[in-house]
């Protein structure tokens, strides 16, 4: 009797998931619940507030973002600062839905950056924390088919929801200061794994390695798929990680879930697994300029499912080659769903005029 008793609870408890799955349908789906606090978000708004916040799915808006502080490049949408308070956490509760707790920790390092700016002469017309915008682009309450921004100075956040399915490709990372240099708060950094990794794979290069992973010793303008460059780069450069090593495999894909990570576990887990699928093989490590820490420097990670660009900006004494390296600009891209591309390709073919 004992078995087929344990059978029976089996059974009752599988079916008691199902039913929860059944009725809990939106927050067990892989956009983490973000489609019922985005409905909470928009309704803390006016309605003449709402028309200002809200645009269509296809909205050029959705992919019009910028790293510059926001009197350098005007932003739509509605800022933190025209918020309330119930407006305000609800939108942190709608990032914190978005991203992993590593990655909304960064966001919310990145928005304290330009606190510090602003407390150390930055003109209170750029910088600030209540200069960072949200835009909804859709209708989250019946569209299939929708997406959220965050932007504004070294951080611009795109997520884009299919069909329950969440994707949080393109975003940019930046960081002035990376580290804090003096104060009560010096020491603290946003992006020091970022680098810390990108300098251990290089470092562990051989000379023959170095020579195809290396394209040149002089730095960059800057990133190469930074905004309004969705597609500048197409074919990987650089040394192939079928050249590696099983020791730089690991480092390597210790850097790419650094970026992959940011986004939520389940987000996060599935795109970690396309990159396996397609084969790591596949994925090419490019540098530039010097690997002396102490200087500048440029990296790229770069598959078919993978975009990763880090570079020193802010040129100092007007050389490029004298690049102040607490000065961050970064990128992370999935070259096939940027937007949800490929998720909205799915959603078409049995949807097909994109509700």
């Amino acid at each position: 009797m004992r078995p087929l008793f344990y059978s029976c609870l089996v059974a009752l408890l599988l079916a008691g998931v199902a039913n929860r799955s059944r009725v809990f349908g939106a927050e067990s789906s892989t956009d983490g619940g973000a489609t019922s606090i985005v409905l909470r978000f928009l309704e803390a708004f006016t309605p003449e507030n709402r028309k200002k916040i809200v645009f269509d799915f296809d909205d050029a808006e959705r992919k019009d973002w910028s790293n510059l502080p926001t009197r350098g490049y005007p932003r739509k949408g509605i800022p933190l600062a025209e918020m309330d308070d119930r407006a305000r956490k609800l939108a942190h509760e709608l990032m914190r839905a978005s991203l992993s707790s590593q990655g909304y920790l960064k966001a919310a390092a990145v928005v304290h950056r330009d606190e510090v700016l602003l407390r150390t002469g930055g003109s209170s017309a750029n910088f600030g924390a209540g200069k960072y915008y949200f835009g909804v682009f859709g209708n989250p309450g019946a569209d299939k088919r929708w997406g959220w921004q965050f932007d504004g100075h070294h951080l611009a956040l795109n997520f884009t929801i299919v069909d329950g399915v969440m994707t949080g490709a393109p975003a940019l990372w930046g960081a002035q200061p990376d580290q804090i240099e003096a104060g009560d708060e010096a020491g603290w950094r946003v992006l020091a794994a970022e680098r810390d990794k990108g300098y251990a794979l290089v470092n562990s290069l051989t000379k023959e390695q170095r020579a195809t992973a290396i394209l040149s010793e002089k730095l960059p303008p800057g990133l190469f798929s930074g905004p309004q460059r969705d597609k500048a780069l197409q074919k990987p450069e650089g040394l192939p990680a079928s050249a590696m090593t099983a020791a730089q495999h690991a480092l390597l894909w210790s850097l790419i879930d650094e970026y992959v990570n940011n986004q939520t576990e389940k987000v996060a887990r599935a795109h970690h697994l396309k990159i396996e699928r397609e084969g790591i093989a596949k994925v090419h490590f490019a540098w530039m300029g010097s690997t002396d820490p102490a200087r500048s420097a440029y990296f790229r990670v770069h598959g078919p499912s993978i975009l990763i660009e880090y570079d020193n900006t802010n040129p100092r004494s007007g050389t490029r080659e004298e690049r102040d390296s607490n000065h961050i600009h970064s990128m992370f891209r999935d070259p096939s769903n940027d937007y949800g591309e490929d998720l909205l390709k799915k959603h078409y073919q049995t949807v097909p005029h994109g509700k």
